[in-house]
């Protein structure tokens, strides 16, 4: 059911009435159009409920997202996406169901057993969690066990399953997730985990390279924005941070930046929420503290300003392979703090506002629904090497009531490189003294477990009657560390069975060597005390201390010596704030980013990479991700296996390597964001380079993050490349189809072009690449103005066009086609060829189109332009 066929996007969205006037007038607009549109001829009295409204000023527009309804409940992802200009509709794109002949399955479980059975799919215990009301939307339960409810219908071979969507956020092992469970008989219909892990394994490409290229990166992104800060009085503000686009502290220096925020994204700066004025690092947007117990509790630590009257944020920072990672404390929590400031100011501009559920405690009567600043939390407890986003969302249920899950960036220490790392320390004052030791540690395959941080597990080491820890060991261990030999069974057992007799803490004995190695705990071990690796000497001399009746206590702990911390990686933080904008504008705002094929990394990889170009970048310069993170040099290509480059022997990625990523998603999203990284570069050929998008938004760097921002918002539920590249497309088409052909031509140059095939959606590994155009664009390229048989006039035309003919005599006739640029055909007429009426450009939208003339069966074909 589609009324524009500039792209096979299927509109999708949350399912809540949106309660202002604009909205009604929507709602009667959408409903006149379905009453009348042919494509609805058998479904008119279909039932739907307008989500929201986001007015894009991009594309002079209003989008709008819709849910359909049956008997007052809604079908789950069951969509449609409505683009009204002046009143009018101008595209349509749906999934509604048909559901005439549908037969409503009857409920037989209650929603509490359905909850049960998806906590139990998790693997959560049922204790500490109660349900969300879903019709007053009041949370009833902890702030860190936040569970929402939603009832549903789900469409399975023509019937209606009732069922209930529950997110569950669980902090203790880091599980966030979407469950839906059938009402009938409590069968997981969909699981979708809600957190964007970033984690890689050390080492993870062994291809790396390096180059001889110095980057030079300027100051700028808040020279602008300072000026119109004068227009109203916040509060000042003061940070020394490395100031956008400089990416990392490998890229260059720290500097003090004062007021650089956007009153318009941020009217009262970035340290107010309109009510509460803070001196830490809280804001409306954003609140960084400090997490190192892993507990995702925002009581934690949170530098203060330290000057009065005016807020400073002026802390020391300095990075060696002998000093801790905490003695960065305060400015890494600076770092954090500007930097989700930044990326929330930056793209406010590009259309990430409120009404497009953006991360704000306060939205300042703008619309949608507020409370959900970003919680980011530095040197995070759950891990290292890692980073990711939470999401959450923003739901308006069937009362007018909004249900607020906010975001969660977690940020971690990155030990890559880092050969020596002492986590083993005597606390007497003469054992103090002995040298330090290499140790190793394990690693989770899953949320859980405790890994050692900076706040040490002390007590006294004792050796347990089951020396090698291999069955169970019948005395009390609690509050001791119980010394264990590496022999005899898998490193789990051993850790298991001590913490099962009350150990706090785990020393495992190499007895044969002493070189330590780390190792990768089984999933689900339930393992959740630390434990050390230590080599045969050291565990050799704390037991004969012990064998001679001497006390050995010990504290365990990882004051991260020489590791990086990624709460200084401006590229990584970006890379995790986009994962927010992605899933929130992408159909309802949440799990739509769930199909094998999905491009979230790409998306957050491109973002990165143009929040932190050079002023003096060109196409020729080569990109990494995550360099300083992973303690790598800035001209590798750090954490993705090539380096952004429109360069295809430096990054040969084309559409069909999608097969070969097993499902990965970074590797799939390394592929999106290498065309999208193309696209930036064509489109700074043709309107001109700026490192700073927020400065000119003519230049083709701003053009092009407008375009994918826009492609965002227009594209379906569970988007593909094919159909993320129609939504940049139909945005393109929207703005007046100037660049249509230039977007076909870099998608089609890797694989995606218009004769390209994703194969089955439920498979990843029959993609097809295409490197075809569409027809129209291939005779843009031509020298078509020749030897015109007709010609066209006005072009551009306003309103109407004329064809110009030779004279004949009779009663020839000839057919007219009008073509967008994907080659759909939007208007024909056949008329006689002395004709001198004119042709209607009514209802067409701004843009190019082509104009096929046919006598005889010989076609000629004239491009025209619709003002």
């Amino acid at each position: 059911m589609k009324i524009n066929q500039l792209t096979k996007s299927t509109g999708i969205g949350v399912f809540f009435l949106f309660a202002n006037l604009n909205a009604q007038s929507s709602d009667k607009i959408i409903r006149n159009f379905i009453k009348t549109d042919v494509s609805f001829r058998n479904n008119t009295a279909v039932d739907f409920r307008i989500q929201n409204e986001d007015k894009s000023a991009s594309l002079k527009s209003d989008i709008v997202n819709i849910q359909q309804y049956y008997n007052d409940t809604p079908i789950y992802k069951s969509l449609a996406k409505a683009v009204i200009r002046e009143g009018k509709v101008i595209s349509f794109n749906n999934n509604f169901r048909q559901i005439g002949n549908n037969s409503i399955v009857a409920d037989k479980i209650d929603k509490s057993e359905a909850f049960s059975t998806a906590l139990r799919s998790l693997d959560i215990k049922d204790s500490g969690f109660e349900l969300m009301d879903d019709k007053s939307g009041d949370l009833i339960n902890l702030p860190d066990n936040k569970v929402a409810s939603i009832r549903f219908y789900y469409e399975r071979n023509n019937s209606l399953i009732p069922s209930q969507l529950f997110f569950i956020n669980q902090s203790k092992e880091n599980k966030f997730y979407g469950v839906l469970v059938s009402l009938t008989d409590g069968e997981i219909l969909e699981k979708n985990k809600m957190i964007d892990e970033c984690s890689f394994d050390r080492n993870h490409f062994t291809n790396e390279t390096t180059e001889n290229t110095n980057h030079h990166l300027l100051n700028h992104f808040n020279t602008s924005i300072t000026d119109k800060n004068q227009f109203k009085a916040v509060t000042n503000a003061t940070y020394n941070v490395f100031r956008f686009p400089i990416e990392a502290p490998t890229f260059g220096t720290r500097t003090l930046v004062t007021n650089p925020w956007d009153l318009t994204a941020s009217p009262e700066g970035w340290h107010s929420d309109g009510t509460t004025n803070y001196t830490n690092t809280r804001g409306n947007n954003v609140f960084a503290y400090m997490d190192n117990t892993a507990s995702n509790n925002i009581n934690g630590f949170s530098p203060q300003s330290t000057t009065t009257g005016s807020l400073t944020f002026d802390f020391p920072f300095a990075e060696s392979s002998t000093l801790s990672a905490y003695d960065n404390t305060n400015s890494a929590l600076t770092s954090l703090f500007y930097a989700n400031n930044m990326v929330h100011d930056i793209f406010y501009k590009f259309g990430f506002t409120e009404t497009s559920r953006n991360f704000q405690t306060n939205n300042f009567g703008k619309g949608g629904g507020q409370g959900d600043a970003v919680r980011a939390e530095a040197f995070d407890g759950s891990g290292y090497n890692n980073a990711n986003f939470a999401s959450g969302s923003e739901i308006l249920n069937g009362v007018g009531n909004w249900i607020v899950s906010a975001p969660r960036m977690q940020m971690y220490l990155w030990d890559y490189g880092v050969t020596f790392q002492q986590r083993l320390f005597y606390t007497d004052p003469v054992l103090a003294t002995r040298p330090a030791v290499n140790t190793a540690v394990g690693s989770y395959q899953t949320g859980g477990g405790r890994y050692l941080m900076a706040t040490p597990v002390t007590g006294d080491v004792i050796i347990p009657s089951v020396i090698n820890g291999c069955s169970t060991i019948p005395e009390s261990l609690t509050g001791k560390i119980a010394l264990i030999t590496i022999s005899g069974c898998t490193n789990d057992v051993k850790i298991k069975n001590a913490q099962a007799a009350g150990a706090i803490g785990v020393l495992l004995h190499r007895t044969s060597s002493n070189s330590v190695a780390d190792w990768t705990l089984a999933s689900g071990s339930g393992i959740n005390i630390p434990m050390v690796m230590i080599p045969r000497d050291e565990g050799n001399f704390i037991t004969s201390e012990i064998a001679a009746s001497r006390t050995v206590n010990v504290s365990l702990k990882d004051l991260g010596v020489g590791y990086k911390n990624s709460s200084f990686d401006n590229g990584v933080m970006i890379h995790e704030y986009g994962h927010g904008i992605s899933n929130r504008l992408t159909g309802q705002g949440y799990s739509c980013l769930t199909s094998l094929e999905q491009m979230g990394e790409g998306w957050s990889d491109f973002f990165a990479l143009m929040l932190t170009n050079s002023p003096n970048a060109t196409a020729d310069v080569p990109r990494g991700i995550g360099t300083y993170s992973t303690n790598s040099s800035t001209t590798s290509g750090g954490i993705r296996q090539y380096k952004y480059s429109p360069n295809m022997s430096i990054n040969p990625h084309t559409y069909a390597d999608t097969n070969s990523t097993g499902g990965q998603v970074h590797a799939i999203g390394e592929i999106w964001a290498t065309m999208l990284w193309d696209l930036h570069w064509k489109m700074a050929e043709k309107y001109g380079y700026n490192s700073d998008v927020t400065a000119d938004p003519n230049s083709g760097s701003a053009k092009v993050l407008q375009l994918v921002m826009d492609g965002l918002k227009l594209q379906p539920c569970n988007p593909g490349f094919i159909s993320g590249r129609d939504a940049i497309l139909q945005a393109d088409q929207l703005a007046g189809g100037a660049d249509n052909c230039l977007i076909w031509n870099v998608f089609a140059r890797r694989g995606l072009g218009v004769n390209a095939s994703a194969g089955s959606s439920s498979s990843i590994t029959d993609q097809v690449n295409g490197f075809n155009v569409p027809e129209a664009c291939i005779l843009a390229t031509e020298d078509i103005a020749k030897n015109k048989a007709f010609g066209i006039y006005p072009n551009p035309a306003k309103g109407e066009f004329f064809i110009k003919t030779a004279p004949t005599v009779g009663n020839a006739t000839i057919k007219v086609e009008v073509l967008d640029l994907n080659g759909k055909l939007v208007k024909s007429i056949e008329r006689k060829k002395n004709s001198s009426d004119s042709i209607s450009t009514k209802g067409l939208i701004k843009g190019t189109y082509l104009v096929v003339v046919t006598e005889n069966g010989k076609s000629n074909t004239e491009k025209l332009i619709v003002e």
